[in-house]
C-alpha cells in the first residue's frame, strides 16, 4: 500500500467514525469545532479532512429530510 493510499484510508476512517458519532448523537454538530481545534493542535491533517468530509456528508443527509 502506498503512502497516498494510507493517507486516504486514514481520512476515510476518521470520516466514518465522526459520521457515525453524529448519526447516533454521541457527537453534536456544535461540538465539531472543539474536535477540529484538537486535530489542528496535534497537526492531524487526516483528522481535519475526515471531520470536514463527515460534516459535509451529514449535512447532505439532513438536507435530504
Amino acid at each position: 500500500m502506498s503512502v497516498d493510499e494510507k493517507y486516504h484510508e486514514l481520512i476515510e476512517e476518521y470520516k466514518n467514525d465522526i459520521l457515525l458519532s453524529l448519526r447516533i448523537g454521541v457527537l453534536q454538530v456544535n461540538e465539531l469545532k472543539y474536535l477540529l481545534e484538537h486535530f489542528k493542535e496535534e497537526e492531524n491533517y487526516e483528522g481535519c479532512q475526515g471531520l470536514a468530509d463527515a460534516y459535509a456528508e451529514f449535512k447532505r443527509e439532513l438536507d435530504e429530510y
